[in-house]
């Protein structure tokens, strides 16, 4: 009896251990409702996108769900994702397809994008199978009542340059459900953070430029949609100026590698797409930087008069620096990410044609 009593309380201990994992990963993070103003009507773009018209999303929805560095509390520093704020978000921005970093957990975020969705929007994803060292997966989310996948899901772990802390590429080409519509691929990228990581990101610009130029030739259609978490902060070292001559620098030795393969950068309108810190003491003034990009090759089909924008709290504080303390906590920054959506739009049209030459690159 003994042993049997022995062995029924180890089935009892495994099973408890085993509802606690479950419910550490499967429940919700706590919805903590914040003295800020969250998510309000005026920090998202017009909803719906312009009739005719795809609304194409970049955003790094910080280690989603959890984020397990140290958090200050004497700041009102909480970065665990409120999945609340977060479904409010992706239903506010009225996408087609969203290109994503920092997804620790695919099948989680997958679900909360579908209740967003709603009746509206039949999502589909595809995720990375390697996140780098710290699990943070590239993903893309596309309408499937809108847009279709052709041919396979390409994982671009050239970009990680055999280095198993970088994270890969995601591909997808996409075409209009629709005759005559838009057809095009969607490279997203999470580059080397870091002003030390600088010198790597020159690097992982020549991988990507290169599997541009391949992939390209390989599909022969020209439009390409290379956006993402590009991290670029410029170099380090002394002399070089403030945030934006830094960013000046980064952005000119990027935009002349990846300019080789056709593609050419979309200015960023509101001239921001994150906050931070700052390099001081941490004293609750968040800092604006520009670590988010897109580029386009090809693309005929893009509406310029809907600019390439930043949500959230970018729009709120028009990229200035602002505070957020206990009692008076931005609600966005704090619980859903320090990057905000950034947004531009293309028309639902194909104008290349399916097949016809591409010139030797996209452009």
């Amino acid at each position: 009896m003994r042993g049997s009593t022995r062995s029924v309380l180890l089935f009892l201990l495994a099973a408890a251990v085993l509802v606690a994992w479950y419910r550490y990963h499967t429940t919700r993070s706590p919805a903590v409702a914040f003295a800020g103003p969250g998510v309000t009507v005026a920090d998202l773009p017009p909803s719906p996108p312009t009739p005719g018209n795809l609304r194409i999303v970049a955003w790094n929805v910080r280690n989603f769900p959890r984020d397990e560095r140290p958090q200050y509390p004497d700041l009102g520093y909480s970065r665990r994702t409120n999945e609340r704020d977060l479904e409010a978000v992706l239903a506010g921005l009225d996408a087609h397809v969203i290109g994503l970093e920092e997804i620790r957990d695919p099948v989680r975020f997958g679900e909360i994008l579908a209740r967003a969705g709603g009746e509206l929007h039949a999502w589909r994803t595809a995720f990375t199978r390697s996140g780098g060292r710290w699990g943070q997966h590239v993903g893309i989310a596309w309408d499937g009542k809108v847009l279709r996948r052709v041919g396979e899901v390409q994982e671009v772990g050239e970009v990680a340059l055999g280095d198993p802390d970088l994270r890969p590429a995601l591909a997808v080409y996409l075409r209009s459900v629709d005759d005559g519509g838009a057809d095009f691929t969607v490279v997203q990228v999470h580059l080397r953070a870091g002003r030390k990581g600088y010198g790597t990101r020159l690097r992982q610009y020549r991988a990507l430029a290169s599997w541009v130029r391949g992939w390209v030739e390989e599909v022969d259609d020209c439009d390409v949609i290379v956006q993402g978490d590009f991290n670029t902060t410029g170099p380090s070292g002394e002399g070089l100026g403030d945030w934006k001559a830094r960013l000046a620098t980064e952005l000119a030795g990027a935009d002349r590698i990846l300019g080789e393969a056709g593609l050419r950068r979309l200015s960023n309108a509101s001239g921001c797409s994150e906050y931070w810190e700052g390099p001081g003491d941490r004293d609750g003034v968040q800092q604006p930087s520009e670590l988010d990009q897109v580029y386009l090759g090809g693309m005929e089909e893009l509406d310029g008069s809907v600019p390439l924008t930043a949500w959230l709290h970018c729009a709120r504080y028009g990229c200035s620096p602002f505070v957020s303390r206990p009692g008076e906590e931005d609600g966005t920054f704090w619980d859903v990410s320090d990057h905000c959506p950034l947004t531009f739009e293309v028309r639902d049209v194909d104008l290349d044609g399916v097949g016809l030459p591409c010139g030797g690159g996209p452009g």
